[in-house]
């Protein structure tokens, strides 16, 4: 093995790769992982152990929280000292150059406790940064990860007094704007600091590759408009190797976009010897590799408005709807491609015994960790828990949509359970109506109706010619509502659209409300998050 190895090393990039060539390199390499494993090896050799010590930050045990990542002395970010406090110049972060831009980031560890809130806020008012990039959950696994060192409102921190004025959440990330003053500044100079919360990144896992690079592209949206010669300040929870990842992606697509060209190798070079563990594994550094390829591949940008209205009527006009058609076509290959393939196993649920009978088709089924739990007692079955559906995130929610079958007439129960314990508002039919034995009717239009441990009663049946006239009333909307009384929960009955597509533009609407029938008990289950819309086809 070892023998491999060294030839693999040998097999090193010696020179930037050019994007066109980039994407075919990375498919190359994935074939044979020793030879990412070579590279791997060979930037953890380039390591200078005369340059890259740490006697100043192996003095201050107490202020660092992982012994194994200690800044360098080199390159470590020192802080003005304070009267009567010798070492308060040190904070565990360290400067890390870009590839267009010396000391352009600057890494840290994260923060767990008051006065590490108090150094932390300090550091980024006398480094003027105006960039916070945050890589980790505040809890994950039942482990404090990290403190939320930002307030609800207005908070002082130290010296820092912090106010939170705007936070959007998204899917995969939430972003903050955040106003810094500093108590003893005479003049009450006032910043503003943006703050990207990435929340997709668990423990010994990878996020979403489309997820992360979108992160970076929100995060540059902002210093490109904000420009300052400050660095942008990123951690996660021991300032290692997801800062890394972050790191590499960033400053590859600021080299690709000026010289279109990137170098993977070589800069990971800079950065395990500026900071310790920024590549800590073989897997993540192929995972950076694999972030960088699909950034080159899809060149992910957002669309205006205007330029989606710009290219639906291209889709009408003959002389461009080849070209639309033959864009589509690219898109779709690309999504089969980046798309991962399940593994065996990934979708056992489904492939039960006693579930084979749920799906229409064998080979379409869930995978474990994306399907909807039921939780309600429903049916013979010995798995009571299994529907044909998935989750999907939405745009500003994780698991904002399902996405099921249309039920076959033995799941009929199981798809109003599953609307019931998911506190589905709103279902919405792609299909027309079959009239089939095969498609059996699962909603009728009027009076009430028994679905297993449901009593379901029609409220309203409407003919619509136009989507918007469905809209709710806002005001009108009926939330569920769960009760508890005496230790027992009673869970009150709510109101559900549903919206049939069954000829553009002809819809139907009709309302119905959902309880749970008398005499049914329910199953130990967990309150869900409000979902605004299952779908099926």
């Amino acid at each position: 093995m070892k023998i491999q190895e060294e030839k693999a090393m040998q097999a090193a990039p010696v020179a930037p790769i050019d994007a066109s060539k980039f994407v075919a390199y990375v498919t190359e390499r994935r074939k044979k992982r020793i030879l990412f494993k070579g590279e791997y090896l060979m930037v953890l050799r380039s390591i200078d152990p005369l340059k890259c010590q740490c006697n100043v930050a192996s003095s201050m045990a107490e202020r660092n929280q992982y012994s194994d990542t200690l800044p360098y002395d080199h390159a470590r970010v020192v802080l003005s000292r304070k009267p009567n406090d010798e070492n308060s110049h040190y904070i565990n972060a360290s400067y890390v150059s870009s590839w267009l831009r010396e000391k352009a980031y600057v890494v840290t560890q994260s923060v767990k406790s008051k006065a590490a809130c108090a150094e932390f806020w300090r550091m980024v008012w006398e480094l003027r940064s105006n960039t916070i990039v945050m890589l980790t959950k505040v809890f994950d696994f039942m482990r404090v990860m990290c403190i939320q060192y930002w307030p609800i409102t207005t908070f002082r921190f130290g010296e820092i007094e912090v106010e939170t004025l705007e936070t959007k959440t998204y899917a995969h990330f939430v972003i903050r704007t955040l106003k810094l003053r500093h108590a003893n500044d005479p003049n009450g100079e006032e910043r503003i600091v943006r703050h990207f919360h990435f929340t997709e990144w668990e423990l010994n896992s990878f996020p979403y590759i489309s997820a992360f690079i979108e992160l970076r592209r929100r995060v540059r949206q902002w210093t490109d408009k904000n420009i300052t010669n400050a660095p942008i300040v990123v951690h996660c929870s021991n300032g290692a190797g997801r800062s890394g990842a972050f790191l590499a992606l960033d400053s590859n697509l600021e080299l690709l976009k000026k010289t279109g060209q990137i170098d993977v190798f070589e800069y990971a070079k800079t950065m395990v010897n500026a900071r310790p563990n920024l590549i800590d594994s073989v897997d993540q550094y192929i995972f950076i590799y694999d972030v960088l390829a699909e950034a080159v591949l899809c060149n992910i940008q957002p669309i205006a408005m205007h330029e989606l209205k710009e290219r639906s009527s291209m889709y009408r006009a003959k002389k461009d709807r080849e070209k639309m058609e033959l864009q589509d076509s690219h898109e779709n290959k690309l999504l089969m491609m980046l798309t991962p393939m399940l593994k065996i196993g990934d979708c056992a649920g489904g492939h039960r015994m006693e579930n084979r009978s749920k799906n229409r088709d064998v080979m379409v089924v869930p995978p474990d960790h994306a399907r909807p739990y039921l939780q309600t007692l429903h049916g013979e079955s010995k798995d009571y828990t299994y529907i044909n559906a998935v989750e999907v995130d939405g745009f500003t929610r994780k698991s904002e949509y399902i996405v099921t079958e249309w039920p076959k007439q033995q799941t009929i129960d199981s798809f109003w359970t599953l609307i019931f314990d998911h506190s589905a508002h709103t279902v919405i039919n792609l299909t027309n109506d079959p009239k089939s034995k095969v498609y059996p009717h699962f909603i009728h239009t009027k009076g009430k109706q028994n679905y297993g441990p449901f009593v379901v009663e029609v409220l309203n049946y409407q003919h619509a010619h136009t989507v918007i006239n469905l809209t709710n009333d806002p005001k009108s909307k009926v939330y569920p509502h769960f009760i508890h009384t005496k230790g027992k929960q009673n869970y009150g009955p709510f109101v559900v659209e549903v919206l049939n597509y069954q000829q553009y533009p002809a819809m139907t609407s009709t309302m119905v409300k959902i309880q749970k029938r008398v005499g049914f008990s329910l199953s130990l289950r967990q309150i869900c998050r409000l979902k605004t819309a299952l779908c099926f086809f």
